[in-house]
């Protein structure tokens, strides 16, 4: 599902006439803090970006509608992982009114149609949460800590337009991959047990363990 559901690894070139990398980096910080205001789920925040990204990549849009179209997709996202997702009017305001709700709403519509109501596709998060359990195993160091760094380190990877070039999965490994590094510099990143756990096609488990 990661295959058929991930955006086009070039689509600024090949797709956006005006929206720039910077403009993305700009739209994708701007909804952290929405989420963080929100207190919306770090799945919500991947998701809206993933469909982001994903629109962008059939879609042309206009310098002007960029942020309408990260307001519908986090309110899309919401709506997909959220028990009590937020309303539109307080969607429209966070813009300072620059989006009436009747447009919001037209977008909103207009994405569903676009990714042809597949809203479940994998994330950098969805892969995450297999792999920080067992980043932990054998440390010392609390889980809470190792979490909040890929978790921060996962974040990060949002901002960055060239990392669509790798998978979810991939991405995943390697926010744990450095994690480790960080919080465990004298222990080998990767270690070897971890080489014989069942693992998610496509993630470079044998890749980490050869480095």
């Amino acid at each position: 599902m990661q295959r058929k559901r991930r955006p086009m690894i070039d689509y600024m070139d090949k797709v956006q006439k005006q929206v720039t990398t910077t403009m993305r980096t700009i739209l994708v910080d701007w909804l952290v803090e929405v989420a963080e205001e929100y207190k919306l789920l770090s799945d919500t925040l991947h998701l809206s970006v993933s469909y982001i990204d994903r629109f962008l990549s059939v879609n042309p849009v206009s310098k002007s509608r960029l942020q309408l179209l990260g307001v519908s997709s986090m309110l899309i996202a919401a709506k997909y992982e959220e028990v009590d997702p937020p309303r539109v009017d307080p969607f429209c305001n966070i813009t300072d009114n620059t989006y009436h709700k009747a447009e919001v709403v037209k977008m909103e519509a207009d994405m569903l149609t676009t990714l042809k109501f597949e809203m479940g596709n994998p994330t950098v998060n969805t892969f995450l949460r297999r792999f920080a359990n067992v980043a932990s195993e054998n440390q010392k160091t609390p889980n809470l800590q190792i979490e909040f760094l890929v978790g921060y380190l996962a974040e990060l990877s949002l901002l960055d337009y060239d990392c669509l070039r790798f998978s979810p999965s991939i991405m995943a490994a390697s926010v744990i991959f450095l994690a480790r590094f960080i919080i465990w510099p004298e222990v080998h990143p990767w270690f070897k047990y971890v080489a014989n756990l069942p693992s998610p096609p496509h993630v470079p488990i044998y890749y980490f363990e050869e480095q």
